[in-house]
């Protein structure tokens, strides 16, 4: 919109005020400000874990819910007003207007949302879940793709799948998050071949064997980038020309 050299403007302001596209300002009126999202008191958020815990596989209802993009066994389209959700057992047996769940939820917790949103449950990708504990200690990893492996042979790809383990506290942060399921990939240590990730559910119920991975194979991954380039060239030297 301007340009300043040694502190002094370099452009004609009127010719710089006519380039500029015109401002609807009724439109702008229009928008709403952004609030903060509220913060629940500590002691409030406490005493309803503690009630949660002493109520498990009870049922809870969940107020004051204005949107939801469940599909519904009947539309495809988001549901919206003032919802109400009730969960028997951790599934939810009802998701509609308050009338149309009061009778199951008449027991049970209650806790009472304002402006909430429910959502399907999040697929995250990630580069260690389920294949490292923590991050820096390398007793805690799977192990990374080798680096001597040859990208061109195809017997020298990594499949997550191998090695995946499916609990931990990274777990119980991805389900905190929302996140039922995750793609993770071999951990990689800048070498250009990656491996094959797998895809994974979050629940920590599940094993290897009884479903906790709902998808085997899920894409062979690469890593580009300017470091990797220079490896792959380095390495094709010893037998012939590298060019970029």
């Amino acid at each position: 919109m301007q340009v300043y050299i040694d502190g002094k403007s370099t452009l004609d302001p009127k010719k710089v005020a006519e380039t500029l596209p015109p401002v609807d300002k009724k439109s702008q009126q229009q928008v709403e400000k952004p609030r903060m999202r509220m913060q629940p008191e500590p002691a409030t958020k406490e005493d309803a874990c503690w009630a949660l815990r002493a109520n498990a596989g009870g049922s809870i209802t969940i107020t004051g819910i204005k949107k939801s993009f469940l599909e519904s066994p009947t539309s495809k389209s988001l549901f919206e007003g003032n919802l109400t959700m009730v969960l028997e057992d951790g599934k939810f047996v009802c998701l509609g207007p308050q009338d149309t769940c009061a009778s199951p939820s008449s027991q049970g917790i209650v806790i009472e949302l304002e402006n909430g949103h429910v959502l399907p449950g999040l697929t995250a990708l990630s580069s260690n879940l389920g294949l490292s504990e923590i991050t820096g200690l390398d007793e805690t990893k799977d192990g990374t793709v080798s680096k001597n492996a040859d990208p061109l042979n195809a017997d020298n790809v990594v499949y997550a799948k191998y090695g995946v383990h499916l609990d931990g506290k990274a777990f119980k942060r991805a389900r905190v998050g929302g996140v039922t399921r995750a793609v993770t990939a071999p951990i990689m240590d800048r070498e250009f071949l990656g491996g094959v990730s797998v895809g994974i559910k979050t629940s920590g119920k599940k094993t290897i064997l009884d479903g906790g991975i709902f998808q085997d194979d899920i894409a062979l991954n690469f890593i580009i980038g300017q470091e990797v380039k220079g490896k792959s060239c380095r390495a094709q030297l010893m037998t012939e020309p590298c060019s970029h």
